[in-house]
């Protein structure tokens, strides 16, 4: 562990980096290059109709993965997990607009719900073969057997198991998932569940994915074997990851023949290797204050106009019982919340003035317990007059802040620990904004000793996972599920996978084990929207939960969205087509040609 010092500085360098922020809560609009008037942006093209499959797609990755199993969450193994398992289902992406949620499959073809919906029947596809070359499956078909063994499997060790598996969390949805066939599997649920095809469709490390039955003899964490569009043929520690097309898997929907990913931790060294043509592109968007000028040393280089994204790390609590956790107080979360101005924050990070300046318009948004990235219709925006009385606690107001700190009992500030995970799995922008919070909050009186704590361990088991057992405050980049209402339900009920351990009477959590009292108000909520299979109605509890978690302030996303610009190579067809994906799900829709620069 390393502790750093105070948060001046950072107050300072928010300050000088966004000091023309115009203090608009929405500075622009989206639309592609028709909203711009720089004539800098390059109008994304969906090219699929004239791909040709081949060619090495180069992009990038964060930083060496610690290990390449699946089921166990980690961000620098994100890509490998993406490549090379399957899921039972997948979400339909949108072209060139926010996916609708629509659910199409992966190793199930097809599948058919009971009358009563309790039983849920799949059918496994015959054509999802490991690579020939890979001892000791050598192309073997997986069938049913290797989905029951990854499901038991998961059930057993899977970071965020609880989210399904009725027997680790009560109020998980599947009670049984067995075969009746080589080629069929019969899934038992609680109740009728509204989401539960879309939890079978998460894109994240650590849910479900299909390993082979012989996983655990190979060493699925140094030797990861699976049936996905592509294998890992080359793995270089501090180097590069490399992987190769699977000519056994079913998917004929991944054109680069091979994608090589620089292991690259340093932003300046990105933005270089993207100038010089050695990559096509970065895993993540380039740092926006970047973009413009890269444009500007590459002019053959494309700048797109992105989707609108969560901009910044999550922030949560410490709920350990005690007076070192101090945001158990609702008025300490208000105060926290109201410290932050997200204008200045979003100005700062997405370069929204920088942008404006170069004639490039950015839509921005405030976060709420949604999301506005999410589907259509569930987010709902807390500068509304819908939202109501509690989006008095996004605003940024420094004299009601230290009012809520003195009701509190904290008139002359407070300090306490901040934590973090030290190098660069969160990325390149990940220390630097967490300094930028703490610069902010240091104005309503709010001081912290910064604490960096080595990742996996053992920052995922005392701080990541520990459900509030742990003093201050921390950040993270938080892999919320793509369906609002799984995603919801993992974070604000009492028995969700990413649940932080709050409660709305300040109990506080007593030990690595709970008990977690919860909030009724979250979990009703929650619970309301995963039963409830009207869609409309679905929603009307999502914006309700939102609502009231205005007031609560338990959990942030990020302080906020915004559209923003990225930078891809000519080579690199379909960039910016497809929404809803990530990683190898989104790479693997690119495809090479090799007419373009930086390659002609």
């Amino acid at each position: 562990m390393v502790a750093t010092g105070g948060s001046a500085a950072a107050a300072a360098f928010l300050a000088a980096c966004g000091s023309d922020d115009d203090g608009g809560g929405s500075t622009g609009a989206t639309g592609g290059s028709g909203a711009q008037s720089s004539g800098l942006v390059t109008e994304a093209q969906h090219t699929s109709a004239s791909a040709k499959p081949g060619g090495t797609l180069i992009t990038t990755n964060p930083a060496d993965p610690p290990h390449f199993d699946p089921h166990l969450l980690t961000l620098p193994a994100a890509a490998a997990t993406s490549f090379i398992f399957n899921k039972l289902l997948q979400v339909k992406p949108g072209i060139k607009e926010i996916s609708d949620g629509t659910i199409q499959g992966d190793m199930a073809e097809s599948w058919e719900f009971s009358p009563d919906k309790l039983t849920l029947t799949m059918k496994i596809r015959k054509d999802a073969g490991t690579p020939p070359n890979q001892a000791p499956l050598n192309g073997r078909k997986l069938d049913s057997s290797d989905v029951v063994y990854s499901w038991d499997r998961w059930a057993a060790t899977g970071t965020n198991r609880q989210d399904l598996v009725n027997s680790v969390n009560p109020a998980a949805p599947v009670m049984s998932l067995t075969a009746t066939d080589a080629n069929t599997i019969q899934i038992k649920l609680k109740e009728p569940i509204s989401s539960i095809l879309s939890g079978f469709s998460s894109q994240l490390q650590g849910q479900y994915f299909i390993l082979p039955k012989e996983a655990d003899a190979f060493d699925v964490k140094k030797n990861p074997i699976g049936a996905g569009p592509y294998y890992l043929s080359e793995y270089v520690p501090s180097s590069r990851l490399t992987y190769t097309r699977n000519p056994n898997s079913y998917d004929k929907q991944a054109y680069p023949e091979k994608i090589v990913t620089p292991i690259i931790t340093e932003a300046a060294q990105v933005i270089a290797q993207l100038v010089s043509g050695g990559i096509y592109t970065h895993y993540t968007a380039v740092p926006p204050d970047a973009v413009v000028q890269i444009k500007k040393d590459a002019p053959k280089i494309g700048l797109y106009q992105t989707d609108i994204a969560n901009v910044g790390t999550s922030i949560f609590f410490g709920f350990k019982t005690g007076d070192k956790a101090p945001f158990k107080d609702v008025r300490m979360r208000q105060a926290f919340s109201m410290a932050m101005d997200r204008d200045l924050y979003l100005d700062t990070w997405a370069n929204i003035s920088k942008f404006k300046a170069d004639g490039l318009e950015v839509e921005t948004k405030w976060n709420t317990g949604a999301r506005p990235s999410d589907y259509k219709g569930w987010y709902l925006d807390p500068q509304s007059k819908d939202f109501g009385e509690n989006s008095k606690f996004f605003e940024h107001n420094i004299a009601e802040a230290k009012k809520l700190m003195a009701a509190a009992g904290f008139a002359n500030g407070i300090s306490m620990d901040s934590h973090e995970a030290a190098g660069t799995n969160y990325g390149l922008t990940y220390a630097p904004q967490i300094e930028v919070v703490h610069g902010m909050a240091a104005e309503a009186g709010f001081k912290f000793t910064r604490n960096q704590h080595q990742a996996p361990a053992p920052w995922n088991a005392e701080f990541r996972d520990s459900r509030g057992f742990f003093d201050g405050i921390a950040f993270r980049l938080t892999p919320v599920p793509a369906e609002p209402g799984e995603g919801l339900f993992a974070l604000y009920n009492k028995d969700g996978s990413l649940n932080y351990g709050f409660d709305d009477q300040g109990k506080g959590v007593a030990s690595a084990q709970g008990p977690w009292a919860g909030d009724p108000t979250c979990d009703d909520l929650t619970k309301k929207m995963r039963t409830e299979f009207d869609g409309a109605k679905r929603i009307q509890h999502a914006q309700d939960l939102q609502k009231y978690l205005g007031k609560q302030q338990y959990f942030y996303h990020a302080l906020g969205s915004a559209t923003s610009f990225n930078v891809a190579w000519p080579v690199v067809q379909n960039f910016e087509v497809f929404n809803g994906l990530s990683w190898g799900y989104l790479w693997k829709n690119y495809w090479v040609d090799s007419t373009k620069a930086p390659l002609a």
